[in-house]
């Protein structure tokens, strides 16, 4: 039997082993950790809107996963990796959050005019009755099943999903519009 330059006794063994399990495990966790994105804008005090509503105003921290839910209203489906700024005097400002915006935060310039005089006061106008206003038509199955698979391929051109997480979840888009004809 040929002699070890390095003898291990059984308990090097098991220690080598939760050692490798743990530095797997860590960079496990480190793969699943949800990152944040600091949001700047120019004037600051910007009140920021995420699809799931408003967020706060500028400067602000917010989590990653208050960008990109897993799951939101069909109703704001267009909201969906957007951040929108607002801020008195200034135009609204929309803005799809990429990939580089994560790591480096963003700061964005809104687009604000000086401050108008007040116009002079009017006498307020009628109620309108709201029976009278054509009801606004929900979107049809195809036409969110088409807006689904936009907002998917935005997250693959992104690199915010990998190209078989949008192979699976295209496939399960696809999949459900199916069923719905029968």
């Amino acid at each position: 039997m040929p002699a070890r330059l390095f003898p291990m006794r059984p308990w090097a063994h098991a220690g080598m082993m939760v050692l490798a399990l743990a530095v797997t495990a860590s960079l496990h966790a480190q793969a699943l950790q949800v990152g944040t994105l600091r949001i700047e804008s120019t004037p600051s005090a910007a009140e920021v809107e995420l699809i799931s509503g408003r967020a706060g105003v500028t400067p602000l921290t917010v989590n990653e996963r208050d960008i990109y839910p897993n799951s939101y209203p069909d109703a704001r489906a267009d909201r969906y990796g957007t951040v929108t700024l607002r801020h008195a005097n200034c135009e609204p400002l929309h803005h799809r959050v990429t990939l580089d915006d994560l790591k480096q935060g963003l700061h964005l310039r809104l687009a604000c005019t000086a401050a108008a005089p007040a116009p002079p006061a009017r006498p307020a106008p009628a109620a309108v009755s709201t029976d009278r206003l054509p009801p606004v038509p929900a979107p049809t199955m195809p036409q969110r099943r088409l807006r689904q698979l936009q907002v998917l391929q935005e997250l693959l051109d992104e690199g915010l999903i990998s190209p078989a997480e949008e192979q699976r979840v295209r496939r399960r888009i696809l999949q459900l519009g199916d069923d719905t004809k029968d």
